[in-house]
């Protein structure tokens, strides 16, 4: 039985038996969805979301089956979204909701969302096993070899993004041959550095031979050392024998017990073991499982450090205590102080906030914008990084990544936001004395990686604010719509919004335009390398924008204030990528009791961050598993 029919089969008892509490509330929620919801989308919607014609990617016939997953809340966002905002049905057509019937969804929409909150998580999802990711590589090796070598998995292809938009999601971590040569290459070259100095080679060769002990009796204890902490799990008599058989096999050709170990140890870096983040299936059963101490220690490291356990979660591990909801919460308080929820921070923010398009496509014109040097696009990278650091391991609010009256500079960057009486190249905590920038929607490095080399652009920002923070990406554009110049000259007298108001005005473009655009033109006090500016080639720049239910802006700050009032969309958001990025995973319907229970933990948190860091830790699909 599939995760998805065990919800069913649970939901239909329930539905059947008519119990009282919740889920009679659900109950009810379902009779209504029958009676009164779906014959207003058969009326209004399906003609042109069912799964023939699917516009926006959003398909409502499957609602009709009752074996589907009829509370997707993700799904009804999307219709929430576009049935208040009156965006759907389109104006052209004839006939439309009125009032009451909008109502009528919108107010069914909440009430199923508090009946998924309402279900006990039950299915945790199937969790594969993955490699470890060339970041993860980097941090892992560090690790294991005592700080001997670093960065060995730069050389590393580029991973490729998935699910939440992380690149520790399963289901994008191949192993192609060119990477199995990255490996050789990098276990050589790691392996060298240990040897070439005695203190990390004292350390990486734990016991040596002796009066006490044989040779093979003292590399039987060091590989199990070494084995243990790279596998992340205690070792078994399986996983030692092929160890020793190398061993043994050196040894006879060449009596060197330290080159003997080195061909164990390199034997160890190439075993899937430790390669590939693995756990263990229980065979004969279909219910869900709490996990093992150390798989939960592995689970918390590559969340929080991007690492392997270290010595405090091993023992924890080893004493079976990882089970127990508040040693999960003391350890994600001590491990986010730690230096090593560096990591958790570049990883998560940057890539969530798309940071590390700063070294990958940002590309401005040098001789428009002289002031964007190699160290500025370091500085412009480092603000977001402090900026999501001081929320994400200080217990900061995460609203602040909406709106800020501060954010982290240093002397070129301050210079560029034009920050005064800021000297050198740390980055310090300043605040902001006017309202121009707030949050990440006035930090340079976001402005830069949604803009092109020459100019601005409206709709790349646009499209950034609503997938990144809100979580509501427009529909992908139709086929042949057109180009816009690649930079701001003047074309037929035009700035160039008034050339994206020309391009828009096509009937083909205005739907996806008319969310995409306004969030942009907010932003457009701001050049392509995040420098304020007040007029474009000598005219002065029109910031004004309405959002598509009407409310209305001018400039940044009363457009940060309008993105507040929607924080709702924001907390659904960052609480699924937190999640997502957790479970290394894309999130399913099955998930959704779960994130709702997460935003609400950040609601009943004041917003801060580390509740729901601790809650993401101790939830149900993070603690077990199934087959």
């Amino acid at each position: 039985m599939t995760g998805r029919s065990i919800i069913q089969a649970v939901i239909a008892v329930f539905l059947i038996l008519g119990t009282g509490g919740a889920w009679a509330d659900e109950a009810a929620v379902f009779s209504r969805l029958e009676k009164e919801v779906l014959p207003l989308l058969e009326k209004y919607c399906v003609e042109c979301h069912d799964a023939d014609v699917t516009k926006a990617d959003v398909n409502l016939h499957t609602l009709w089956d009752a074996k589907t997953a009829r509370l997707d809340v993700r799904l009804w966002d999307k219709v929430n979204d576009q049935v208040a905002t009156k965006q759907m049905p389109p104006a052209k057509k004839k006939e439309q909701p009125t009032e009451a019937e909008r109502q009528v969804l919108t107010a069914w929409i909440t009430e199923a969302q508090k009946a998924v909150a309402s279900q006990p998580a039950v299915d945790p999802g199937y969790r594969k096993a993955r490699r470890l990711t060339r970041r993860e590589y980097s941090l892992t090796m560090r690790d294991l070899l005592y700080g001997a070598a670093d960065k060995l998995g730069d050389p590393f292809p580029t991973d490729g993004a998935g699910g939440e938009g992380f690149d520790n999601n399963a289901d994008t971590l191949f192993i192609p041959p060119l990477l199995i040569e990255k490996y050789i290459e990098a276990t050589d070259k790691g392996l060298k550095a240990v040897y070439s100095q005695w203190e990390t080679k004292k350390q990486i060769i734990s016991t040596w031979p002796g009066p006490q002990k044989e040779h093979r009796e003292a590399a039987r204890d060091t590989l199990s050392l070494f084995a243990r902490r790279a596998y992340r799990r205690p070792v078994t008599e399986a996983d030692l024998t092929p160890l020793l058989a190398i061993y043994d096999q050196s040894m006879q050709r060449k009596p060197d017990y330290e080159g003997a170990l080195k061909l164990a140890f390199k034997a160890v870096l190439l075993s899937p073991k430790f390669l590939i983040l693995q756990e263990v299936n229980r065979e004969g059963t279909n219910q869900p499982w709490q996990v093992s101490g150390h798989e939960m220690a592995q689970r918390l490291s590559y969340f929080l450090w991007s690492t392997m356990p270290d010595d405090e979660l091993n023992r924890l591990a080893d004493e079976n205590k990882l089970t127990d909801p508040a040693v999960i919460e003391a350890q994600v308080k001590r491990m986010l102080k730690d230096w090593k929820a560096d990591s958790f921070v570049r990883h998560f923010a940057a890539q969530w906030l798309g940071l590390d398009a700063l070294f990958n496509t940002v590309d401005p014109d040098r001789g428009k914008y002289k002031e964007f040097t190699g160290s500025l696009r370091q500085a412009l990278y480092d603000e977001g990084v402090y900026f999501s650091g001081a929320i994400l391991r200080e217990n900061g609010r995460v609203l602040d990544f909406l709106d800020s009256n501060y954010t982290y500079v240093n002397e070129e960057l301050a210079r560029l936001y034009e920050i005064p009486d800021v000297k050198g190249t740390q980055m310090r905590k300043v605040a902001f004395t006017n309202d121009r920038r707030g949050g990440v929607l006035g930090m340079g490095g976001m402005l830069a990686a949604t803009a092109y080399p020459q100019r601005t652009s409206p709709v790349l920002r646009g499209k950034w604010v609503l997938e990144t923070l809100l979580g509501t990406p427009a529909p992908p554009p139709p086929p042949n719509v057109g180009t816009l110049p690649e930079d701001d000259r003047k074309v037929e007298q035009l700035t160039f919004r008034q050339q994206l108001e020309k391009h828009r005005s096509k009937e083909a473009c205005m739907g996806c335009h008319n969310r995409l655009d306004p969030p942009g033109f907010g932003l457009e006090n701001f050049d392509p390398i995040g420098k304020w500016r007040d007029n474009e080639n000598g005219k002065p720049l029109d910031v004004t924008g309405n959002f598509v239910d009407g409310r209305r802006f001018n400039g940044p700050a009363e457009m940060r204030r309008l993105l507040m009032s929607e924080k709702h969309k924001f907390v659904r958001n960052f609480s699924a990528r937190l999640l997502g990025y957790a479970l290394g995973r894309g999130l399913e319907p099955y998930d959704q009791p779960t994130l709702l229970r997460l935003e609400q933990t950040l609601v009943q948190g004041d917003y801060h961050a580390l509740p729901v860091i601790v809650a993401v830790a101790q939830s149900y699909p993070f603690t077990h598993r199934r087959n």
